[in-house]
């Protein structure tokens, strides 16, 4: 009975024998997968589209018994009913950005993502809503009348208050709202909409046609009726289309309209009407402005264009007129100092020959009046120099005690005739800076000090800054007004509590002008009744090795102190100068041969040798000093001492004189510092 082809007895054909066999494995199967296996949320909902029971079920109280049995895709086929695929497959991306997981749909669904899924169900269909049907479909229970009427009672008060809150939200805002359906019928506008049309009363209701609320608008625009079907056309053509759309109107009134459109789900579509008027008119206004600023910018712009070539014009008058005034001053420099050096020679003369006292006094005060007038025209012409940019600094680096000791050998003896006590600190310290500037200034410190210091000290040293060291001069006197500090670097600015009167008040004007050239900061501080400090803060350097200079021997003990028998030939185109410095020499019992020219000093020689030469750099016939003394070294065949003596100041003048062997004074020359290089020159040339 067991036979497959005689199953228990019976004799049937093997086609019947099959069926049986067949729906018979297909049902236990069936049967038995049924009752080990859950069924889907899917499952249920199709089973609810088809079955309806009209006993459900009692509630039997589970309290989430289900988690951890729920598959992520019964989450998804719950939203999907209730929400959309589209907006079920964004709620779900959303979550796993959030967390940073990824959902995997045949795994169980944890509690945070079941209570994600609730929340986001709450916003459609209301939080007890959520609640019941989440419950009732996963964990497959019906759900009682109760219930149902709930869940429609919070779904038509969600959908009321929906449309509420919308269609507050577009009666608030400033722009016009129309929303048409997928008809393209009107649903949904606001006041503002009816505000910017001048509908008919009554003609704006729900269910009105788009195409009629354009043609009553276009129409009102005279156009023609040609025109207006191709323009309805187009915009009904892309609402069909879903394309957005975003265009300008200017209306009969001369008012302007912003249309922008935008579909949106389920094939509706979405138009805003905003009034531009005012912003077209301010930017119209703004274009105008523009295109006057513009005009007027041109305007200036040729203006300035015109100052410009004309302060260019005056700038190269003022250059033309700077050199031209750096030329004078050259020329002026040997002009003005000419008469002083003759005054200066026949008074150092007339000294040597003065005998009493009375006449010693008028000749100390001759040679005080043109020490005086000297001081002023060097001072002036150093002022115009540095205002001119004709000097240039020779930056170099050199020990700063080189200054103070030489300051303190030449203002040693003068402040002690004042009655004052100079201190002078040495210092170790290198710095980088023109020398004869920077010794200038100090010079000029400690000179100030002396005049103005009517008893007391006077304190000249160093202090060491970070990488700098600044030069001070301390004295006790009486001090400077604080009004008055800001003034004292004007030209002829002094003040009368000095023993010297004579000041001429350039002193700190020259000193604001090589701090300035140096790029030296200066530094005043004063208390009046107390004393001043002056100060000048110079860049420090890393010390550098200097060889040692070879000592001379000096054979025998002979010091060359007289000048009597010594053969002097002057050379000078100026015969006043001439003379002086006949007489000069002749007070020293030099034999003189004075001569105005090269030609005249060779007749005059006759084949004899001068011992020493001085020779004035400006000669006759476009011949200089140099090239003279240079002449008769020549004719003589013998390298002759030689001084130049000259008022120019300029650099390559002295660079010349040196190059070719010569020593240079300035003039007005002072008779001890012209005797003093002749003996020195006498030492080196005699064995």
């Amino acid at each position: 009975w067991t036979r497959p082809t005689a199953l228990f007895g019976s004799e049937l054909d093997q086609v019947s024998h099959g069926i049986l066999w067949s729906l018979g494995i297909n049902t236990v199967t069936y049967v038995v997968l049924s009752l080990i296996t859950r069924q889907r949320v899917r499952e249920k909902i199709q089973i609810a589209s088809f079955f309806h029971d009209p006993q459900p079920k009692p509630e039997t109280p589970q309290h989430q018994s289900w988690q951890g049995e729920i598959l992520t895709s019964d989450l998804q086929a719950l939203t999907d009913r209730f929400m959309g695929e589209e907006r079920s497959e964004t709620i779900f991306r959303n979550y796993e950005r959030r967390n940073a997981i990824r959902l995997h749909p045949q795994r169980p669904a944890s509690s945070h993502l079941m209570k994600y899924i609730e929340r986001q169900l709450a916003s459609v269909i209301g939080a007890s809503t959520a609640r019941v049907v989440l419950e009732s479909t996963l964990t497959g229970r019906d759900m009682q009348i109760e219930d149902v009427v709930s869940i429609v009672d919070e779904a038509s008060q969600a959908m009321t208050f929906s449309r509420e809150l919308l269609q507050s939200a577009i009666e608030n805002i400033r722009l016009g709202v129309s929303v048409v359906n997928h008809q393209q019928q009107l649903v949904v506008w606001n006041q503002r909409y009816l505000e910017l049309f001048t509908y008919p009363k009554g003609f704006v209701r729900v269910g009105r046609p788009v195409e009629d609320l354009m043609r009553y608008n276009l129409t009102n625009a005279n156009l023609s009726a040609r025109r207006i079907d191709e323009i309805i056309a187009d915009r009904c053509g892309s609402m069909r289309e879903g394309k957005p759309m975003s265009y300008e109107r200017q209306r009969p009134d001369g008012t302007v309209l912003r249309v922008d459109g935008s579909p949106i789900p389920g094939g509706g579509y979405v138009t805003t009407f905003q009034d531009i008027t005012a912003m077209r008119r301010t930017e119209q206004a703004l274009k105008e402005t523009n295109i006057y600023l513009e005009q007027r910018v041109k305007e200036r712009t040729q203006e300035l264009q015109v100052i410009n070539e004309q302060m260019l014009k005056a700038k190269s008058v003022a250059e033309q007129a700077n050199q031209s005034k750096t030329r004078f001053l050259a020329s002026a420099s040997h002009d003005l100092l000419q008469p002083l050096n003759a005054a200066r020679l026949f008074t150092s003369a007339l000294a040597g020959k003065a005998s009493d006292g009375e006449e010693k006094d008028l000749v100390d005060h001759i040679d005080s009046s043109l020490g005086a007038a000297e001081e002023i025209i060097s001072t002036l012409l150093d002022i115009s120099k540095l205002d001119a940019g004709a000097l240039e600094p020779d930056i170099g680096v050199f020990p700063v005690n080189d200054i103070l000791r030489h300051l303190a050998t030449d203002f040693s003896a003068i402040a002690k005739d004042q009655g004052l006590e100079l201190h002078v600190v040495p210092s170790t310290a290198w710095v980088r800076s023109d020398a004869k500037l920077l010794r200038r200034v100090v010079q000029n410190f400690l000179s100030n000090a002396i005049r103005y210091t009517p008893k007391g000290k006077i304190l000249l040293g160093c202090r060491r800054l970070k990488g700098f060291i600044r030069i001070d001069v301390w004295d006790t006197g009486p001090g400077i007004p604080e009004d008055q500090v800001t003034h004292i670097f004007e030209e002829f600015r002094r003040f009368q509590t000095g023993r010297d009167k004579k000041g001429l008040g350039l002193g700190l004007a020259i000193v604001d002008r090589i701090s300035g050239m140096l790029n030296h900061p200066v530094t005043v501080h004063s208390i009046q009744g107390r004393g001043s400090l002056f100060g000048i803060t110079v860049p420090m350097a890393e010390p550098e090795q200097i060889p040692a200079a070879p000592q001379k021997r000096v054979s025998g003990s002979r010091r060359v102190s007289s000048l009597g028998g010594l053969h002097v030939l002057c050379i000078d185109n100026d015969p006043a100068i001439l003379q002086g410095m006949v007489a000069l020499l002749g007070n020293w019992k030099c034999d003189v041969t004075a001569a105005e020219s090269l030609e005249d000093a060779s007749q005059q020689l006759n084949g004899n040798v001068p011992e020493i030469i001085l020779a004035d750099y400006q000669l006759d016939d476009n011949k200089n000093g140099l090239d003279a003394m240079d002449s008769l070294r020549k004719d003589l065949s013998t390298d002759i001492p030689g001084i130049l003596i000259t008022g120019y100041m300029a650099p390559e003048v002295r660079e010349d004189a040196i190059a070719r062997g010569y020593h240079l004074l300035y003039k007005p020359v002072k008779p001890a510092a012209l005797r003093a290089l002749v003996n020195k020159l006498l030492k080196q040339n005699r064995p």
